[in-house]
Order: structure tokens, then sequence, then C-alpha cells
């Protein structure tokens, strides 16, 4: 049944949500002096498109169920963009912290966009069936 799929993800969601907030707060109080400005905003970046998709999971479940339709797909992509995308830039924004010295990270982050990007195109294209 739909709804018990889309309950998990709507949970999935909301713990994306809270770790947003964690990150924000560690972001706004424990990383002050210790990253560079330009470092601070693609920490900031990464959190912004996270809580952005973290929400975006619980809207599209929502519609998901009023509508009975279910695209796995739209939420791997999505999941996919948080794993590429958000953490990939928050973890380059720390990697002197981290002691990181490659930037793989920052070569990710474009996949992660195009998944963003194709999630919700795909979602477009499988409401409209």
């Amino acid at each position: 049944m739909i709804e018990v799929k889309v309950v998990r993800h709507i949970m999935v969601g909301a713990v994306i949500c809270s770790l947003y907030i964690l990150l924000s707060a560690f972001g706004a109080h424990g990383l002050e002096g210790k990253i560079t400005p330009n470092q601070l905003a693609t920490f900031n970046t990464g959190l912004r498109y996270m809580i952005i998709h973290g929400l975006g999971i619980i809207l599209i479940s929502l519609v998901y169920v009023t509508l009975n339709k279910y695209n796995k797909w739209v939420y791997n992509l999505i999941y996919l963009g948080i794993l590429f995308f958000s953490s990939s830039l928050i973890i380059h924004a720390l990697k002197d912290i981290l002691n990181i010295n490659v930037n793989l990270f920052a070569l990710i982050a474009p996949i992660g966009g195009l998944c963003y990007a194709f999630s919700w195109i795909l979602l477009v294209l499988a409401l409209r069936k």
C-alpha cells in the first residue's frame, strides 16, 4: 500500500530536517572563527539545499498519498542529491577541520545538483500520468 511506503519517507524527511537544525546550530555557534567566510557560505549552501529537499520529501509524500501515486525514483534522486550535493558541500567546507586534503567533495556536488533537478522533473512526469 502506498501509505506505508510514504510514511517511511516522511520519517526520513523529518530526520533530515532535524539534522539540518543540529548542523545549522553547529555552524552558527561552533564554526565561528574556525573556517573562512567562503567555507561558511559553502556549508550554509549545503544546509539550505538539505532543508529544502527534506521538506520536499515530506511534501511529495503528501502529494503521493493525496493523488494515490508513487514513484520511488523521485525519492531516490533526492536522497542521492542530499548525499552528493548537500553532504559533499558540508564536508568540503569542513575539510580543513577534518584534515581532508582532497577536493573530491567539491567535484561530486554537481552530480548531486543534477540528481536534485532530475528528481523534480521526474515528479512532474510522474504526476502527469
